[in-house]
């Protein structure tokens, strides 16, 4: 179990660093301090995936005296943001106004891209235990989940059709890019490396996907036919390069080089050639999105001490500031041509502040080949009788009783058998529970959630 528990930190981490950190980083100064990593409320431990880890630690420098851009914006930006507390998703108008909130869960919701209609928005989030794709509307309605694999699968991008969604996942044991239907059916292996593959990004056509790749020992920028095939390399330097997205005119790639020493946005032709750096911060800038009309890019930097989201021109000669607040605002993503929001839409209910909800399979919990997930022994546990599922009350909230009955092996795993009793149930209940398999529980049928606190007591018990 300990493999299990460092193979899926060590990827986490790995997902995280690709990034920029696929090369010897700079010597960090000492009297400056370390970006902290975003925390996921669901353990109360850092969740190191839904962080970029930054690639340098700079005096922050003032926003550059550049003009305005007078240019008419067009569309909405979403972006994800730790502003209420964790990190979820907003969207904006391009201007910076109308900033709305559009999911509300102590799980860590990031990641956004915006399907090709400006329709739809997908993203990756905890909730339900892995990171998992998700897509939910503008609005923040009919949130719908994609993946299903006991995986990391992160970094959605929409394909120009509509169709699929290219990702990034170990579900093979290595970070690796597939594509899934929209349907959350056919996911398809991309690509088979060693190294880490990273940010898919389809061409407008729908025929290439750009991606980055530590293949050749440092991070560089490829892309390969929509079918994994014809691999072509664009970017050739010991510095790392990452982030590529292609503009929607289908003729540049913008993307993240560290190239001057920082990280820094930069722009090439569709081939790699005619390369121009665009920013010259000395300090982080990362995750570009171009502008529905390819004459902007929004991107996030810390170059005034925590991360917000800038606009610039692509000539260079326009910046704006969208976001202004201590907390961290960043991962923008820019619509197809969309109206601007007339106002700030309506908060989202928050979701249950555990994040345990009942089952909607009868047999949860209470069947041996559909075992209750949490991976800790509730033998383990001090010696009342209900100190090992204090997250689980009965239907009104009674607590509950429990008597490990049986230990036995189900497809290679270990089940505890154990019986649970409560005030005013008619008889006992047999629940099974897998010791070994990490995954956020529900409550089976007929039982409710005890407090988050508990809960988060026992997710931290079987983590560590």
């Amino acid at each position: 179990m300990e493999q299990k528990k460092t193979f899926l930190f060590s990827t986490l981490l790995l997902i995280s660093l690709g990034i920029n950190a696929c090369v010897p980083q700079p010597e960090i100064p000492t009297e400056e301090p370390e970006q902290a990593p975003g925390i996921i409320r669901l353990t109360e431990t850092p969740r190191i995936w839904a962080t970029i880890a930054p690639d340098n630690v700079a005096t922050p420098s003032p926003t550059p005296t550049v003009r305005r851009i007078s240019a008419q914006l067009q569309g909405r930006i979403a972006f994800q943001s730790d502003r209420d507390g964790s990190l979820e998703i907003y969207v904006m108008n391009a201007d910076g106004t109308a900033v709305s909130r559009l999911t509300n869960n102590p799980a860590v919701d990031v990641f956004p891209d915006w399907s090709p209609k400006g329709d739809k928005i997908s993203f990756t989030s905890d909730r339900d235990g892995y990171p998992d794709i998700f897509i939910i509307n503008p609005d923040g309605t009919n949130l719908t989940k994609l993946t299903q694999a006991a995986a990391n699968d992160v970094l959605p991008s929409w394909s120009p059709d509509g169709e699929k969604i290219a990702f990034v996942s170990d579900r093979d044991g290595n970070d690796e890019i597939y594509t899934i239907r929209t349907d959350g059916n056919n996911p398809v292996r991309l690509t088979n490396e060693p190294a880490q593959d990273l940010f898919p990004d389809w061409s407008p056509d729908g025929e290439w996907i750009v991606f980055t790749s530590t293949r050749d020992v440092n991070s560089e920028i490829y892309k390969m036919r929509k079918d994994g095939g014809e691999l072509i390399r664009l970017t050739d330097d010991p510095a790392a390069d990452s982030n590529p997205v292609w503009s929607p005119d289908g003729t540049r790639i913008a993307f993240i080089s560290r190239r001057d020493g920082f990280a820094n946005l930069f722009m090439m032709k569709a081939d790699g050639s005619d390369l121009i750096q665009l920013t010259h911060y000395k300090s982080i800038v990362e995750v570009p999105s171009w502008s529905p009309d390819s004459q902007m890019i929004a991107f996030a930097s810390d170059m005034e001490g925590n991360r917000d989201i800038f606009i610039i021109s692509v000539n260079g000669t326009g910046l704006n500031r969208l976001t202004d607040l201590p907390q961290e605002d960043f991962y923008p993503s820019w619509s197809p041509q969309l109206g601007f929001l007339e106002a700030s839409l309506p908060e989202p209910s928050a979701a249950p502040e555990g994040v345990c909800v009942n089952s909607e399979d009868s047999s949860y919990g209470f069947s041996p080949e559909n075992p209750i997930k949490i991976g800790f022994d509730p033998r383990d546990e001090d010696t009342t009788e209900n100190a090992c599922l204090p997250w689980l009350l009965g239907p009104q909230g009674q607590v509950i009783n429990t008597s490990l009955l049986d230990e036995i092996r189900v497809n290679g795993s270990k089940l505890c058998k154990v019986s649970v009793t409560y005030e005013n149930q008619d008889a006992a209940d047999i629940l099974y529970f897998d010791v070994f398999n990490y995954e956020q529980p529900k409550a089976p049928r007929s039982y409710t959630c005890g407090s988050p606190l508990e809960y988060l007591k026992a997710i931290t018990a079987a983590l560590y």
